[in-house]
């Protein structure tokens, strides 16, 4: 693998991150817009119970996440990276697409929220094996000396595809007024997601199967029950990335999926300027992502994820007590340096997915325990938070944040080395990048 396949790496990049961009667009509208989709398949009556409601079947549907890392992930270490990847941008945006085009609690009753549910049941399976498999068949393209950078702009497009859901609810805000948002407005953005399932589709199509997965086959050691053998061959690595991604996971949907409505109901804001500050935060975080990728392929891995844990884990709590009593700018300000501590622990995590498990089973590894990380925790901190804050705990989601972040740093310290091998291309068998268990 050399910089002689720098058009096969670009392709690879396009392709991974198109489908991650397709993925958190379509999940960051979800969160960006969940008091309207709450006044829409819930009774108006209770607006809280409605949202807490709304952030419990976003929690729901991280329970098909595992299920769907046992099936994408199953597929690419049998089939290829490729493959899997191809059906599951084709699930996630039907999902989203459906969701924007179902009737409301005042149109069909009970039946309404029933249907969101299956929507998003929909893109929780699909999402099991995105991330993970879009990462994989990136840095399974990428030389060792240049994979921090490579997974920052993978994140980086995790990043893109929430920005863009940020930029176009500000824009739908901004252009009509509370009651059209309310009613019909919040749909147009689901139903946008059409074309880039198109475009994600086309890019998949083109690019090149993973060199390494290439080897796997023609050398004869492909698995027949992946998942089961990551269970019996790679059961510490998967543990070490659970440590890692719980962190990750919860800060993110905090900070994305909960930190609008936090704005709105507590800080007063509008759901404009609510948006905006979820922009800033999104720009901050490429930003962030672009430095920690960097200083990864410079310093080490195990620096930059145990420094950037620490910093998180003490920023939380002075973040959510500022932003209870801030203006906009303020706002910007808070979460500007909770992006860029969060950074280095984020771009650390999406390395560890591919460098810390044997190729056999790569995919059905950190799929799967990427996404038990994602369901147990992330999964449920925005209902977490929404609940705590709305009995008076303002500053109980940083709490949670910073007691996370610490054993994380903990895990990094001891979990995993500092950088792989530079002759890191080992036996197909094994593939696993020296230094790191």
């Amino acid at each position: 693998m050399n910089d002689g396949n720098a058009a096969a790496r670009a392709r690879a990049l396009r392709a991974g991150a198109i489908g991650n961009v397709v993925e958190w667009y379509d999940f960051a509208l979800y969160g960006f817009f969940a008091t309207a989709i709450a006044a829409s398949f819930f009774p108006k009556s209770h607006p809280t119970s409605a949202l807490l409601s709304t952030f419990a079947i976003f929690g729901v549907s991280f329970l098909l996440r595992p299920l769907g890392a046992i099936v994408f992930g199953h597929l690419g270490d049998r089939v290829g990276r490729r493959s899997a990847l191809l059906v599951s941008v084709l699930l996630m945006s039907a999902g989203t697409v459906v969701m924007g085009l179902l009737p409301s609690y005042a149109q069909i009753g009970v039946a309404a929220p029933l249907l969101l549910v299956l929507c998003r049941l929909v893109q929780g399976f699909s999402a099991g094996g995105e991330f993970a498999g879009s990462t994989i068949l990136v840095i399974e393209h990428t030389p060792p000396g240049r994979r921090g950078r490579y997974a920052s702009l993978t994140g980086i497009s995790v990043t893109l595809g929430t920005a863009s859901g940020a930029l176009v609810s500000m824009v739908m805000a901004s252009t009509t007024t509370p009651e059209q948002l309310a009613s019909w407005a919040w749909r147009v953005p689901f139903v946008a997601a059409a074309p880039l399932a198109l475009v994600g589709l086309y890019l998949r199509l083109r690019v090149d199967e993973s060199p390494v997965f290439t080897a796997l086959q023609a050398e004869g050691h492909i698995e027949s029950m992946p998942v089961v053998q990551a269970l019996k061959v790679a059961k510490k690595p998967m543990l070490i990335l659970i440590g890692l991604v719980m962190t990750q996971s919860v800060a993110y949907f905090v900070m994305s999926t909960f930190l609008v409505s936090y704005l709105v109901t507590t800080a007063g804001f509008s759901n404009a300027d609510s948006l905006f500050v979820q922009l800033v935060l999104q720009l901050l975080l490429i930003v962030g992502s672009l430095l920690a990728g960097r200083a990864i392929d410079r310093i080490g891995r195990k620096p930059i994820a145990v420094a950037s844990a620490l910093c998180l884990g003490a920023w939380a709590i002075p973040a959510f007590a500022l932003l209870k009593h801030s203006t906009v700018l303020e706002s910007c300000l808070v979460v500007g340096v909770f992006g860029l501590a969060y950074s280095g622990i984020s771009t650390t995590s999406i390395l560890a997915l591919a460098e810390l498990f044997p190729a056999r089973v790569r995919t059905s590894a950190s799929a799967l325990a990427y996404q038990l990380a994602s369901a147990v925790f992330g999964g449920s901190a925005p209902y977490v938070a929404t609940w705590l804050v709305g009995h008076g705990h303002f500053l109980a989601p940083g709490y949670y944040i910073a007691g996370l972040s610490a054993v994380s740093a903990v895990v990094a310290a001891i979990g995993i080395g500092n950088r792989p091998k530079a002759n890191a291309r080992l036996d197909p068998r094994t593939q696993v990048e020296a230094g790191w268990v």
